[in-house]
């Protein structure tokens, strides 16, 4: 007896596990094809919302900055806003090491914003298109 030869009674059976164990490794690629294209469809679609929503974030971060640079602090260049930096009264601590109260909106000519958070660091940091904020502070009478 052969091992192809089977009890007639078992021949469905055995066609049936044949037929699966074969289609499984096709199925098993399909299945990860079609995961790797919703992958893909996801990923391009999140891009797309997350330019839609840049392009107003960069709207509002603009107007944010503009509103701050009407009432802002200017500082020096030298020392540039950076999230989380330390903001001191005197930067070179040379006469005065306390830092600057909270709520205080920094600019600088770069058209660059922040505010000075609890802890007396920067935070929130803004930008607008420096003509902009330079014409601000030149009507401010800082420039």
């Amino acid at each position: 007896m052969s091992l192809l030869e089977f009890h007639p009674k078992y021949r469905p059976f055995v066609a049936s596990a044949v037929l699966a164990l074969c289609s499984f490794p096709a199925l098993w690629h399909g299945y990860r094809y079609q995961s790797a294209n919703d992958e893909r469809r996801t990923a391009t679609e999140q891009a797309e919302q997350s330019i839609a929503l840049s392009d107003e974030q960069t709207i509002r971060n603009e107007q944010i900055a503009l509103k701050r640079a009407e009432r802002c602090v200017l500082i020096n260049e030298k020392f540039p806003l950076v999230e989380g930096g330390k903001v001191f009264y005197d930067p070179k601590m040379r006469k005065d090491s306390r830092l600057l109260p909270e709520g205080t909106k920094l600019c600088s000519k770069s058209g660059i914003t922040a505010i000075v958070d609890e802890a007396g660091t920067v935070s929130s940091i803004k930008q607008a298109p420096i003509e902009k904020v330079n014409q601000i502070l030149k009507q401010r009478g800082l420039i």
